[in-house]
């Protein structure tokens, strides 16, 4: 529990955050300036919690942003 609880709370750079999320460099930003994500801002670089990357994940995303996604035939 307590080893869960450290793990959770090391930043991870950028780069570990996209590979943790399996995603792009592109695709992070957007999850972060869309705010399904929550990054902090260490100097010039961002860092990432994990469970923040953990919540990112298990959210749902709402309708009106699968509608917009969806081309119209």
């Amino acid at each position: 529990m307590v080893l869960q609880m450290i793990q959770d709370d090391v930043l991870l750079t950028f780069k570990e955050a996209m590979s943790y999320l399996r995603v792009s460099r592109s695709t992070l930003y957007r999850l972060m300036w869309s705010g399904q994500l929550t990054g902090h801002k260490v100097g010039s670089t961002w860092r990432f919690y994990r469970e923040d990357l953990r919540s990112c994940v298990g959210r749902e995303i709402p309708m009106t942003n699968l509608q917009s996604n969806v081309a119209i035939n």
